[in-house]
C-alpha cells in the first residue's frame, strides 16, 4: 500500500471548511471478508461506517463454485462502468453485512461519499483436500512417488489422503488409535507390520475387520471381538458409510493497481493495493 498517496489525500481534505465531509479513515487491515451470492465481496471497517465492496460479475451460485475453483493469477479489469466493480463508501450511520445482501438496499444507513475504483485485481485461490483422519497427507503417499493421488488402500475409488476409512473395514481411520495418542500410524493389534488403519484384518484370524463386531466380546476377555484372534464370529458387514472430506480454500485478492475517483478527488495506490485474504472449507464427498 502506497502510504503517501493517502496522507497526502488526507491533508488535501483536512485544509478544507467542509464541515459535511467525512475524512475516510480507510481501515480495513485484518478485517474479515465476507460475501453474497454472485458475487459481492465486501469488508466493513472497524467503525461501522465505510465499506469496500468488490463485485465480480462470475456465478458462485448457492454451492459457492468460484471459492471451489482453484485459481493461479487470474486477472480481472475493475473499472466504474466495467462488468467488475469496486467501491469505497462511507455511510452516515453503521452499516451490517445484510446492507450488501439485498436486491435493494435498505434506506438506512444512507451513502454519504463514495469513490469508485478503477485498476487490475489479481486472484490466487490453493484448495487443499484434508480427511482430517489424524494422518498426515505426506504419509498417506504410500507408494512415495509425490503424489497422493493414486495411493488407495481400499480400492473405493477414493485415494487414502481423503478417505475416512482407508482400510475399507467399516472402522474409521481416525477411531483406528487406539492408544489415543493423536497417532494411527502406530497401532497394530495383531503385529503383522501393518497398522490397524490400513489392515482389512486388524487380529489376523482370516475374518476380515468389516465382518467381525466391532463392540460386542463375544468370549468375555474384554477383548472386543474385531481385534482379538481367539474369536472369528463372521456378521454381515455393515453398510459402508458415505466417504467425506473437507475442500479447504484460501482466496487472496490484490490489485497491482488501483486507483479511486469520485468528482471531488481521487485515491491513489500505484503500488497496488490488497484487498485480503478469503478463507473456508467445504465438506464434499465427490470423487476425485
Amino acid at each position: 500500500m502506497k502510504k503517501t498517496s493517502l496522507i497526502a489525500f488526507l491533508l488535501l481534505f483536512l485544509s478544507c471548511d467542509d464541515g459535511d465531509f467525512n475524512i475516510p479513515s480507510f481501515d480495513f487491515e485484518n478485517i474479515t471478508i465476507n460475501h453474497c451470492g454472485d458475487l459481492v465481496l465486501h469488508k466493513i471497517s472497524s467503525s461501522k461506517k465505510e465499506a469496500l465492496i468488490l463485485k465480480l460479475d462470475l456465478s458462485n451460485s448457492e454451492e459457492n463454485t468460484y471459492f471451489k475453483t482453484p485459481l493461479t493469477d487470474q486477472s480481472y479489469v475493475i473499472s466504474e462502468n466495467g462488468s467488475h466493480q469496486m467501491t469505497y463508501r462511507i455511510f452516515n450511520g453503521t452499516v451490517s453485512s445484510s446492507y450488501f445482501c439485498q436486491d435493494i438496499p435498505p434506506s438506512s444507513p444512507t451513502v454519504s461519499e463514495e469513490w469508485f475504483g478503477n485498476g487490475t485485481l489479481q486472484v490466487n485461490n490453493a484448495i487443499v483436500l484434508d480427511d482430517e483422519d489424524l494422518v498426515d497427507t505426506t504419509l498417506e503417499d504410500r507408494n512415495g512417488d509425490n503424489d497422493p493421488k493414486n495411493d488407495d488402500t481400499d480400492g473405493d475409488g477414493y485415494p487414502d489422503y481423503i478417505d475416512t476409512d482407508d482400510d475399507g473395514d467399516n472402522i474409521p481411520t481416525k477411531k483406528e488409535d487406539l492408544n489415543l495418542d493423536g497417532d494411527p500410524t502406530n497401532d497394530d493389534s495383531d503385529n503383522d507390520g501393518t497398522p490397524n488403519y490400513l489392515d482389512a484384518d486388524d487380529d489376523n484370524d482370516g475374518t476380515p475387520t468389516a465382518n467381525e463386531s466391532h463392540t460386542g466380546d463375544e468370549n468375555l476377555d474384554t477383548i472386543l471381538d474385531y481385534l482379538d484372534p481367539n474369536t472369528d464370529t463372521v456378521q454381515e458387514p455393515k453398510t459402508t458409510a458415505t466417504n467425506s472430506y473437507k475442500q479447504n480454500y484460501t482466496l487472496l485478492l490484490e490489485f497491482t493497481v488501483l486507483n479511486f475517483t469520485n468528482s471531488e478527488s481521487d485515491i491513489n495506490y500505484t503500488d497496488g493495493y490488497t484487498f485480503g485474504t478469503k478463507t473456508g472449507s467445504f465438506t464434499i464427498s465427490e470423487l476425485p
